[in-house]
């Protein structure tokens, strides 16, 4: 468990530290509050000695009366100061009790004795005060030594200052408790979160991966009752919100960097994540969508593609790598959409060294080069070397990890594992989520959830803040925002094909509401939501503010209003719109300012506000000047945040990048015909979602 790990762990889980912390904070208040409460009454003893007349003797008298402050301010606890004092004030307490309430002390390079007594009774507090000072002069007259040319005791003890009654307790320290109990919360949080969860806990939510690994999180799978009886949910449930998430995953899978985008090793920490049915699962949707799509089981050890996909046994892959059969000859058809599935085939005694062989990577590669898409079911990475093997002969892994399944810990030991082979993780996806619904979009979007619909309309009208301020202020309270309604109210990742949205008929017009910047906007020459809209049969809402962005916010000289807020501050907006369909677009203006927290944050509003709507995420656009790797960036992060979301990721390049002559004016802005040309590309690539 390293360093870093622990900080994503703290940074994922602040909010429990919080308010653990908060609750220490009231315990501590709470035990402040009972404890009985305590005065403090102080008198001052002055220490004197007599000397004679001469500098010398002035100097040499008051180093020895300081001498002799220290020595009677150590008599004060003794019995011959406060038995006097217990039998004068008729105390019932003992000798021993009171010591612990008396308290004696000399400020330095001083002759004064400062006497402190405490009690409950701020009277009482300050009568023993006042007695200790009496009689810790009477017992300086009688200890003092005699000196044969002064008349009287050389050293005196005189009080210059009584006690008084206290008006205020001295204890408890109310602060000093609530500072204790913040302590003693916060150690206990990150106590617990060290310990349990990253050692005993077992990893149940995208947060709880995002605690272990800094990867992407593709999307979350639900769990499903039904899996055991259709386990290939994309041809037997295709309406069912597992279908539409593992086409997310497919969707998701397209748009890995990396060289080989066309070969996906997925792999496990332990045996039963549901690492083979969700490979199977994958595998069928690229086939679906027309792909043509190979199947490798390279699970060697404990192949059960056969009995998953019902298929005939016969050679499979480690009969092509011994040379005993060629590809052709091990291919099996399945499903309706022809996925073609190569079998484990023999089981070998050396099944890492077959793999990690030179055949045995040629193997593989010759069976990718023939096929669109190759997806390979390796066995998981805590049992055995060869997914590594394989992962780095094709540009990583693909990690699924199973709700609920497996613990933090063996998912950092896969990941140790990867790390030593020097093979990155593609992208991570949550399998057996929980709390997801896996019924037909037809049953989800049920009379109570339009009826939540309505009241997150309404709400929001009057929760919208009035905002004045800096850009960073704005931008802080969005990032603390979407923390906390995340942690607080995880939203479960669904999407990928958008169904039709229950409201909508088939011959009624579709209402797209689209917040954006200068783009959506637009100037005289056109905008993205009416070019769209008209491209798309929608109609169009324009929510577009010029200068704004996920983070950024715009004044009067961007958007021509006194303030335009950032995309996550529109949300109200959008829902009085009451639209079947969202569209963001933008994050172009945001610079180089990480903008994954917001964009997680209006993305899950507008979920949770407008359930039956589609939300789009179009990736950030550019016009000629634009900062390329700033760019790429905003890209990346808008796309992690849409994937986590649930909501749909459109990527439709940049057209404009290199075409100079359909932009115009300063800052550029397309022309008609690079509206259009915008319009035409962006509606294409929604269309094929």
């Amino acid at each position: 468990m390293g360093s870093q790990e622990v900080l994503r762990m703290l940074r994922s889980r602040w909010l429990l530290i919080v308010l653990v912390g908060l609750l220490g904070t009231v315990v501590g208040l709470a035990v402040a509050a009972v404890r009985p409460l305590e005065y403090t009454a102080q008198a001052d003893v002055f220490v004197t000695v007599t000397s004679g007349q001469s500098t010398g003797d002035l100097a040499q008298g008051s180093t020895f009366s300081q001498d002799q402050a220290r020595n009677f301010a150590a008599v004060v606890p003794r019995e011959v100061v406060l038995q006097p004092v217990i039998d004068e004030l008729g105390l019932k307490t003992t000798l021993a009790d009171l010591r612990k309430n008396v308290e004696a002390d000399v400020p330095l390079n001083t002759s004064l004795i400062t006497i402190k007594a405490t009690d409950h009774d701020p009277v009482l507090a300050a009568k023993i005060a006042n007695s200790i000072a009496r009689h810790l002069s009477e017992a300086v007259r009688t200890l003092s030594p005699t000196v044969s040319d002064v008349k009287g005791a050389p050293v005196r003890a005189e009080t210059i200052e009584s006690a008084s009654v206290p008006e205020k307790p001295s204890a408890p320290i109310v602060p000093l408790f609530a500072l204790l109990g913040l302590l003693a919360g916060l150690v206990l949080a990150i106590g617990y979160l060290v310990v349990v969860e990253l050692l005993v806990a077992k990893v149940s939510t995208v947060e709880d991966i995002e605690a272990i690994t800094s990867s992407s999180v593709l999307a979350s799978i639900p769990r499903d009752r039904k899996v055991s009886k259709h386990p290939i949910a994309v041809t037997a449930l295709p309406l069912s919100l597992r279908a539409e998430n593992i086409r997310q995953v497919r969707t998701a899978l397209k748009f890995l960097p990396g060289k080989a985008n066309h070969i996906f090793a997925m792999t496990s920490s332990i045996s039963g994540e549901g690492k083979s049915t969700t490979s199977a699962n994958i595998a069928a949707a690229f086939a679906a969508e027309g792909n043509s799509t190979c199947l490798v089981e390279a699970d060697l050890r404990r192949p059960r593609m056969e009995s998953l996909l019902d298929l005939t046994g016969g050679p499979g892959l480690s009969d092509i790598i011994v040379g005993q059969s060629r590809i052709e000859d091990t291919l099996q058809t399945w499903g309706p959409d022809g996925l073609q599935v190569i079998l484990a085939g023999t089981v070998p005694p050396n099944a890492s060294e077959l793999l990690g062989s030179a055949r045995g990577q040629d193997a593989l590669a010759a069976i990718a080069e023939m096929f669109d898409v190759t997806v390979i079911d390796t066995p998981p990475l805590t049992a055995v070397t060869d997914a590594a093997i394989i992962g780095r002969k094709f540009g990583g892994v693909v990690m699924i990890v199973g709700g609920g399944r497996v613990h933090a810990s063996e998912v950092r030991q896969a990941m140790a594992t990867l790390a030593v082979a020097d093979v990155p993780i593609r992208g991570v996806v949550l399998n057996l989520a929980k709390g997801a619904s896996t019924h037909p979009y037809a049953y989800s979007y049920s009379e109570r959830a339009r009826k939540r619909s309505t009241v997150a309309t309404v709400l929001p009208q009057g929760w919208r803040p009035v905002v004045r301020g800096s850009v960073a202020v704005v931008a802080t309270l969005a990032v603390a925002v979407a923390t906390v309604l995340l942690s607080t109210h995880p939203v479960p990742a669904q999407a990928g094909t958008i169904p039709p949205a229950a409201s909508a008929t088939a011959t009624s017009t579709k209402v797209a509401a689209f917040i954006g910047d200068s783009l959506v906007q637009g100037t005289a020459d056109g905008n993205l939501a009416s070019s769209l809209g008209t491209a798309l049969g929608w109609k169009a809402v324009n929510l577009g503010r010029g200068g704004t962005g996920y983070t950024v916010s715009a004044g009067a000289s961007a958007c021509g209003l006194d303030y335009c807020p950032p995309f996550p501050m529109m949300v109200a907006e959008a829902v009085a719109a009451t639209p079947d369909v969202v569209v963001v677009i933008g994050g172009q203006d945001d610079g180089n300012t990480d903008v994954s927290a917001a964009a997680l944050m209006l993305f899950s509003q507008l979920k949770s506000a407008l359930p039956r709507a589609q939300v789009i995420v179009v990736a950030p656009l550019g016009v000629p000047g634009t900062d390329a790797d700033a760019l790429r960036s905003r890209r990346a992060e808008v796309k992690a945040a849409a994937a986590s979301a649930g909501v749909t990721y459109v990527d439709a390049g940049n057209p404009l990048e290199s075409r100079p002559d359909l932009v115009s004016g300063t800052p550029a802005r397309p022309t008609k015909q690079g509206y259009a040309l915008l319009s035409k590309t962006i509606a294409d690539a929604i269309g094929r979602q």
